[in-house]
C-alpha cells in the first residue's frame, strides 16, 4: 500500500444463527467501493455449519496472495513479534484473537472480518500532512459516546 492512503479500518461483525444475509451487505460494500468512498483490502466470512459443525470460510478474491485476515486466521504470525515491522497490534486484534473468534462460533452462527480504506479521507489526510500536521490519535466513537455528546 504505497503512497498516501486514507484511514484503514478493521470491522469485525458477528451474526446470530438464522441471519438472513440476502446479499445486502455485499451490495452495500460494492456500492461504497464503486462510488469511491472505500477500498476493500481484505474480507473473510466465517460460518459454523449448523448440521456438521464444520467451519466454512469465504475469502475476498481481490489479490494475488492470501489476504491479511486469512493469514492471521491460518496461524501465520501467531504473535505480534512475528508480524511485519510496525504491524503488531495495528487493529488491537491479534491473529490468536481471530482464531479464537472462529473457534468460538456456535453452530449456525457467522462472523465477518473486513479491512477497508476510507478513500474519501485521502484529501483531508493530504491537507493535514501538507501543513505539517501529525495525527496522534484516531478511532471511532462508540454509539454510547456519541449519544452522551448529543445529550
Amino acid at each position: 500500500m504505497a503512497g498516501l492512503t486514507g484511514p484503514v479500518q478493521l470491522l469485525a461483525v458477528g451474526f446470530p444463527a438464522g441471519a438472513r444475509f440476502e446479499g445486502r451487505i455485499a451490495e452495500e460494500l460494492d456500492q461504497l467501493e464503486s462510488g469511491g468512498a472505500i477500498r476493500i483490502l481484505d474480507f473473510v466470512f466465517l460460518h459454523r455449519d449448523e448440521m456438521t459443525g464444520a467451519l466454512v470460510r469465504m475469502d475476498y478474491q481481490g489479490g494475488e496472495d492470501e489476504g491479511h485476515v486469512t493469514t492471521m486466521l491460518d496461524g501465520a504470525g501467531g504473535d505480534a513479534a512475528d508480524w511485519p515491522q510496525g504491524a503488531g497490534g495495528a487493529f488491537r486484534l491479534t491473529p490468536g484473537d481471530i482464531r479464537e473468534a472462529a473457534d468460538a462460533l456456535d453452530p449456525g452462527t457467522s462472523a465477518a472480518f473486513i479491512i477497508f480504506e476510507h478513500v474519501w479521507a485521502r484529501g483531508l489526510k493530504r491537507s493535514i500532512v501538507e501543513v505539517g500536521g501529525v495525527p496522534f490519535a484516531e478511532g471511532f466513537l462508540t454509539p454510547e459516546a456519541v449519544a452522551a455528546m448529543q445529550a
